[in-house]
């Protein structure tokens, strides 16, 4: 169709009805010959109002009903003027009240696309002045919705622009019972009344700060330019943390936090909080790795006005630190607790596949091989209680007594002499007394015999360093001063390594890395030095059998049987004797009895006490 509404035109009632109903007004004026009633003076038609198929477009802000008007467009330049745009007018707050606004949009400064932030304001009067919004993006103030309060109580909805920067500014209105302006009024001078919300507060400045924001960081242990928060801004927001922004090794970063409200008259609110770092060396060249990382929870108070210790603190090692376990119930001891509720016979702790050597304590004597070592209580001498039995897989009680010096290797289940200065002899002119080598103990005492040894050494080159990354330029657009529409330019933020910096590293590293493979040379000698000292005093104890059973290795017997020593040479061996046959010194000198015949016909025995 044309510009022009001519007469004669076909379906004209039809076209005007639809006019009509698209928001024309019929002008009560007498047009041009050959023009529109519709078109104005010029007699010009919009072709949205009579083609449904085109979009409606207004350079002003489109209204649909009283209040809802949609496609509010500002921009300003930064020339030092300060903007109130009036959008709209709530009435005073009472009872009676029924009239709210809301407004979604988009704040931006500098033009930058990383500069906006999505908004959404509700804002109502009835029994007083509520808002409720959130934020998207960092909280903006060069761009900002303002209320205002008048002397009257009514309260004007403004668009504000700060006067100094580049910003825009974009958002529809809806709500009842609201002015709202399709062109509305612009001063340069800051309105008369009381400001009751103001889109740029935060933290320090609460008027109305929004329950979802992510801005500038404040408050306690916050180390970076932007978090994510919901709150107040105190100490009692939840927030998270963006770990992109670089820090020093082992510096840490007040991550995520979760606030805790306080309790009137008992408590005062606070936070927990897990602290995050990295490149943590702990006495070795800093881990540019995941090794390196660390997180750890605290809490804080308001009263106290202080962080706590780590009270759970979790490695990228994997290790786990917990200042004070309590797992499987409540408990306010200060001990580590572990406790698992049922009967008797439930397994309360289970330590599965545990490879390598466990210790609880101890830096003396025998501490090789075990997989649990206990030390001794510094004044009752005691290692462990039990209140029940003690079940074990061995079947003899033995304890490590000296060899002689020409005494040679005694065999598992050999008989043996006791001397009169308490040695193992193998020659039956030095014995006064008889016993057999353990085979398979249950205990063994006498486990002293490497304390001359002194404690085993420990490992002093720690970890290795790990190879150094070159830090490289970052780069940023930021816009030119002083260029309008704006352009862009490509800026060093943050300068990377020169050529000697790097060099630097890689001599660092180096010079690290030969200290590190020699200090692990010298913990390979020390502990072998000290494994060979270890076996040689070793080599002069034996584990002889004091009581319970025990294999000997004597053929021939019968359960029943008493084995007594004899002489064989000049050595020592045991002969089998019917308790019928029997003498008293026999049985005096007698080892033990019999008690059934092993599978490769030697006599298993109950040993028999001196």
């Amino acid at each position: 169709m044309g510009d022009f509404f001519y007469y004669g035109q076909k379906d004209a009632i039809q076209r005007l009805n639809e006019l009509a109903g698209r928001g024309a007004v019929v002008a009560s004026y007498a047009p041009a010959v050959g023009r529109s009633p519709l078109g104005g003076p010029n007699g010009k038609i919009t072709p949205e109002w009579l083609d449904p198929g085109l979009p409606l477009r207004t350079d002003i802000a489109f209204g649909v009903s009283t209040t809802a008007k949609y496609g509010y467009n500002y921009a300003t330049n930064g020339a030092g003027i300060t903007r109130w745009i009036l959008i709209a007018t709530i009435g005073e707050s009472n009872v009676g009240a029924n009239a709210n606004l809301l407004i979604r949009g988009v704040f931006n400064n500098n033009w930058t696309a990383s500069s906006s932030s999505p908004f959404t304001i509700f804002m109502g009067v009835r029994e007083g002045f509520y808002v409720d919004w959130h934020i998207e993006g960092p909280i903006i103030w060069q761009s900002r919705i303002m209320v205002v309060r008048r002397a009257d109580g009514k309260h004007d909805v403004y668009a504000f622009f700060d006067s100094s920067v580049f910003s825009t500014m974009s958002f529809d209105l809806t709500g009842i019972n609201t002015t709202t302006y399709a062109l509305p009024v612009e001063t340069n001078s800051t309105p008369a009344g009381t400001v009751v919300f103001d889109s740029a507060t935060g933290p320090g400045n609460p008027i109305h700060i929004a329950p979802r924001w992510r801005t500038p960081a404040t408050g306690k242990g916050l180390l970076v330019n932007e978090l994510l928060g919901v709150g107040d801004g105190s100490i009692t927001t939840s927030h998270l943390i963006c770990g992109g922004v670089s820090m020093a090794a082992g510096q840490e970063r007040d991550s995520l936090r979760i606030g805790v409200g306080g309790v009137s008259g008992t408590t005062y609110p606070g936070c927990f909080s897990w602290f995050t770092s990295a490149g943590n060396s702990n006495g070795t060249p800093s881990n540019l790795y995941k090794e390196s990382y660390r997180m750890a929870l605290r809490a804080y108070d308001t009263q106290s006005n202080q962080w706590s210790g780590d009270f759970l603190a979790v490695k990228g090692t994997g290790s786990v630190y917990i200042s004070s376990l309590k797992a499987g119930t409540e408990s306010h001891a200060v001990h580590h607790v572990i406790d698992m509720p049922g009967g008797q016979g439930q397994d309360i702790l289970t330590v599965n596949q545990a490879g390598g050597f466990r210790k609880c304590d101890g830096n003396y004597g025998n501490l090789t091989n075990a997989a649990l070592i206990l030390s001794a209580n510094t004044v009752t001498g005691r290692s462990v209680n039990a209140r029940g039995t003690v079940n074990t897989m061995g079947n003899d009680y033995a304890e490590y007594i000296f060899k002689c010096l020409m005494c040679g290797i005694v065999a598992p289940g050999q008989i043996v002499g006791i001397t009169t200065d308490n040695k193992i002899t193998d020659k039956w002119g030095d014995a006064v007394m008889f016993s057999i080598k353990s085979t398979a103990p249950s205990f063994v005492g006498g486990d002293s015999w490497a304390d001359d040894v002194g404690p085993r050494p420990s490992a002093q080159a720690g970890a290795a360093p790990t190879q150094p990354l070159r830090r490289e330029d970052v780069v940023t657009q930021q816009p030119v001063p002083g260029i309008n529409p704006p352009e862009y330019e490509d800026v060093v933020t943050e300068a990377g390594d020169t050529d000697d910096e790097w060099a630097e590293k890689q001599a660092t590293y180096t010079a690290a890395l030969a200290a590190h493979n020699i200090a692990v040379q010298q913990d390979a000698e020390v502990m072998a030095t000290f494994d060979a000292a270890l076996e040689v005093e070793r080599q002069k104890v034996d584990r002889i059998a004091i009581a319970g059973r025990v294999p000997v290795n004597v053929l021939g017997a019968q359960p029943g049987d008493y084995i007594v020593p004899v002489q064989d040479g000049a050595g020592i061996q045991g002969i089998a004797v019917h308790e019928d046959d029997l003498t008293m010194k026999q049985y005096l000198h007698a080892l033990g009895r019999v008690i059934s015949i092993e599978p490769d016909g030697r006599a298993y025995v109950m040993v028999k006490a001196v």
